[in-house]
């Protein structure tokens, strides 16, 4: 079987699996990718090519959901072609977890509520109005929405319950929609002015032909672009499940609305917005509040703010000198190197991506010099368990701390790996290393003392005319408040912002985990203050030096420690406020697993090493717990003792009436 036959029976055998979704018509659009990248016959197709094939799409700038999916595509288009050849044992090239990479955790793309304005604002055609209404007040998809009849509307609104819409969605799964008076009046508009038409459907285009999603797309386009915003159909579907989710809407209820089979596609969907964590974070953070606010200098509209422009974002910073890097090694070590790290990349955003090839070659560097002055080799298949165990020996010796030995172990392991997957002779002993064991060390967090002294010395400097100032105030206060790491605040950009909700969304954060965390009052009102008089568009970084230039990681270090010597608090680093702020929130009561969110962990016992109870708050819980305990269980004394603030019911009463038998006689 050629290459174009296989295909095409490929073609075949998906229309046959899925024959109602586009899955065809995408897979096989991926196979031609390949096939137009590498002439080889299927069956010589290695892992290394699919190693190139996946390198150059990443090159050319497509998103790691592409890949992705290419991957994914490629790997059952093999395994397709093993069960036509009656050869199982044919291996397949593709290896999931190394070509597919991991995938960023994204927040859905929704429209901020002022941008929802100004777009409907431009929308004066009843019939688009009202298809937008669907999308916006119903959740639907565009596809849903060009394949509507007037047949689907199945009841008007009454007194008792919404209007109800009949809908096909994806794989052909029928369910039926709800939609309020409000979008119903507007869907009624455009049927009094609709032309007939022998179409069946309910909208229709300017030749009485059924409307289609490519004209919707264009049309959306149009009013995006006279409204000022970057808009797609599907992020009206994720405004909706936002909106309805911030009102109360508990999330299967949703998942029934938006047509979805497994909870878990709608906890996508909703993933920025949680209402009971934002009051949770707002309310622990007025307990914290102990400084009365000074007023800001000038008002500030939460729209974008006219004034002078800002210098436009520097460059991403250019990658290392490949070439030049540690040239004394031997070739197998430094090509497994070079390529380990130049594979990473592009999970790194692009100002960092500088930063962190030099932090990981660096790390392997440390390494390979170490080994080759105490026992050189040539290849990585003559590494030893012997020789790792003896590098944390070493550098134990040195006094190094165990989680920097450990962290360079890793990236060694990490090559090892790599190159054992491709086929190299790798000792495999080597994988049976134990990290050194870490010490369990208390977080690094201020006292509430030095919090308060810093918070006040800052708070004081509000109404400061000094663009400098300001910028150092905003930048103080948004970390102290919302635990940003130091590279999640510098990467912020002004789409990030939504005053009007107070919040921020923090994109491609550490794990490529993307999570929306909240502003307080003061930091919503120091961020005003420092964008007072600045334009700004959206994909402008949200911190510019009075100059211009975008602050760096560099800098912000630098400025906050400044600030906190300013303030008589020493060693200020941006991740020990993002202690402290662990610290607090758990110290004023909030759930651990709500702080867990905000901080954007992946296991909660990340967020327990932040976190840790401080002495008060243990007594507190352990007062108000055996209160509750004595009051129901028999008591252990007859005349217990009266003691300050602790609860002066007497157990016995609740003894007495629960068991109700006569005091023991003491004097026996």
């Amino acid at each position: 079987m050629d290459r174009d036959d296989s295909i095409q029976q490929f073609a075949q055998y998906l229309q046959r699996r899925a024959p109602h979704r586009r899955t065809a018509i995408d897979y096989v659009s991926d196979v031609r990718q390949l096939a137009a990248f590498n002439s080889k016959p299927w069956r010589e197709i290695t892992m290394h090519d699919i190693d190139a094939f996946v390198d150059q799409q990443r090159q050319i700038g497509h998103s790691p959901a592409t890949v992705k999916r290419r991957t994914a595509a490629l790997k059952v288009f093999f395994d397709f072609l093993a069960e036509g050849s009656d050869d199982l044992n044919w291996p397949n090239p593709v290896r999931f977890k190394r070509h597919a990479g991991k995938q960023p955790r994204r927040l859905p793309r929704d429209l901020k509520d002022e941008e929802i304005e100004r777009l409907w604002a431009t929308i004066q055609s009843p019939r688009d109005r009202a298809w937008f209404a669907l999308m916006l007040r119903a959740g639907l998809r565009v596809g849903e929405v060009v394949s509507l009849q007037p047949t689907d509307l199945l009841a008007a609104p009454s007194a008792d319950q919404p209007a109800r819409l009949r809908v096909c969605g994806k794989g052909q799964k029928e369910r039926v929609v709800l939609l309020t008076s409000d979008a119903y009046a507007v869907l009624q508009t455009w049927l009094a002015v609709r032309s007939a038409s022998d179409q069946p459907f309910l909208f229709l285009n300017e030749r009485s032909g059924p409307l289609t999603v490519n004209g919707i797309e264009w049309l959306l386009h149009g009013y995006a672009a006279r409204a000022g915003v970057e808009v797609t159909p599907h992020q009206l579907r994720h405004t909706f499940a936002r909106q309805v989710t911030e009102a109360g809407m508990p999330v299967t209820s949703l998942g029934k609305l938006l047509g979805h089979a497994d909870i878990s596609t709608t906890q996508i969907y909703t993933a920025g917005a949680d209402p009971e964590l934002c009051h949770a974070y707002q309310s622990a953070m007025a307990q914290l509040a102990s400084t009365p606010l000074p007023s800001a200098a000038s008002p500030v509209a939460d729209m974008l703010p006219s004034g002078v422009a800002t210098q436009a974002p520097l460059s991403p910073p250019p990658l290392p000198d490949w070439d030049a890097w540690a040239t004394h090694l031997p070739p197998a070590l430094r090509q497994a190197s070079l390529e380990f790290v130049q594979r990473r990349l592009p999970t790194y955003t692009p100002r960092r991506r500088r930063l962190k090839a030099l932090h990981d070659l660096a790390e392997l560097r440390r390494f390979w010099d170490w080994q080759l002055a105490h026992r050189p080799i040539r290849q990585l298949s003559e590494l030893r368990l012997a020789d790792l165990r003896a590098y944390q020996t070493a550098r134990g010796a040195q006094g190094k701390a165990a989680a920097t030995v450990n962290d360079t172990l890793r990236y060694v392991l990490a090559v090892l790996r790599e190159q054992a997957e491709a086929g190299q002779a790798i000792d495999a002993n080597v994988f049976r290393l134990h990290p050194l064991p870490r010490p369990d060390s208390l977080p690094r967090h201020l006292s509430e003392g030095e919090s308060q002294r810093l918070e006040a010395y800052v708070l004081a400097r509000l109404d400061s005319p000094d663009p400098l100032t300001r910028l150092e105030n905003a930048c103080c206060l948004v970390l102290a408040h919302t635990g940003l790491r130091a590279s999640e605040c510098v990467d912020l950009h002004f789409r990030d912002l939504d005053l009007a909700a107070g919040r921020l969304t923090v994109r491609q954060g550490k794990g490529q985990r993307d999570r929306v965390v909240y502003l307080s009052d003061t930091a919503g009102q120091a961020l005003r203050c420092y964008l007072a008089g600045l334009a700004r568009q959206p994909a402008d970084p949200v911190w510019t030096r009075p100059a211009g230039q975008p602050i760096t990681y560099e800098w912000l270090y630098a400025h906050i420690a400044a600030l906190g010597l300013a303030a008589g608090v020493p060693e200020v680093t941006p991740h020990r406020l993002r202690h402290t702020l662990a610290t607090r929130l758990l110290n004023s009561g909030m759930d651990i697993t709500r702080i867990q969110k905000l901080l954007g962990h992946q296991h909660i016992d990340t967020t327990m090493i932040y976190a840790r109870v401080q002495d008060a708050t243990l007594e507190t819980d352990y007062r108000r717990a055996m209160s509750q305990i004595e009051r129901q269980q028999m008591p252990l004394s007859n005349v217990p003792l009266l003691v300050a603030n602790w609860p002066t019911q007497t157990p016995a009463t609740c003894a007495e009436k629960i068991f109700k038998e006569p005091a023991l006689d003491n004097s026996v």
